[in-house]
């Protein structure tokens, strides 16, 4: 081998270094971001799992918590629920007075009959509430959610179709009247829709009250 070749040679040698080295060093950066980024991924798995063991721990504690309520207060699932409807019909009971009121100072040709549907009760406060009707699992229901929501309640199963002066009577004591729509005489009903139009008053009409559940007296 000539000098020019071996000089030749050396120079293509000495580039196959250089690039080799160049790619070593490439190789060295990635693998060395590709650790950093394992360390931080690793380092969030073990914060998501800490995490996980957090919440499913305090899981665990409201479930105990929970079941030593139920147990140490007897029927709180349904006291819950009743107090659900309690606060939803405090807005609705508090409308009804506000438009009775208004209705008042109406004329009386001009007042509209107001028979609502209504499955729940709100804050009364002291006033008196009357359930109209024979179905007495339903009064009894209604009875629960007037004294919950601290009202007065009285019951009249307005079943003498010939008695309708002690209807009137009663339902000129309530502040609120409840129809159980289909468990009262026909002249009954109409005395109601009478009275209501005449005086204004808040009266609820529960359509299907045998659907209503039964509670213990």
């Amino acid at each position: 081998m000539n000098e020019q070749a071996f000089d030749q040679l050396a120079g293509e040698h000495r580039v196959l270094i250089a690039t080799h080295g160049r790619a070593q060093a490439r190789c060295s950066d990635l693998l060395t971001r590709q650790a950093g980024e394992i360390q931080a991924q690793q380092a969030e798995i073990m914060r998501l799992r800490a995490e996980v063991i957090r919440r499913d721990t305090q899981i665990a504690l409201l479930r105990d918590e929970r079941a030593e309520l139920e147990r140490t207060l007897p029927g709180l699932p349904t006291r819950l629920t009743l107090a659900k409807k309690v606060r939803v019909l405090m807005e609705r009971i508090q409308d009804l007075m506000r438009e009775r009121h208004a209705c008042q100072a109406r004329p009386e040709e001009d007042r509209p009959l107001r028979l609502e549907q209504a499955t729940v009760l709100s804050r009364l406060d002291d006033r008196s509430v009357l359930c109209l009707g024979r179905d007495a699992s339903a009064a009894r229901f209604v009875m629960r959610l007037v004294e919950m929501a601290g009202g007065r309640f009285t019951h009249d199963p307005a079943d003498d179709a010939e008695d309708l002066a002690r209807i009137e009577q009663s339902m000129r004591a309530a502040d609120l009247v409840i129809c159980q729509a289909g468990c009262i005489s026909q002249n009954a009903y109409w005395r109601v829709r009478d009275h209501c139009r005449r005086t204004g008053k808040p009266c609820l009409l529960v359509e299907r009250p045998r659907a209503m559940p039964e509670v213990q007296r």
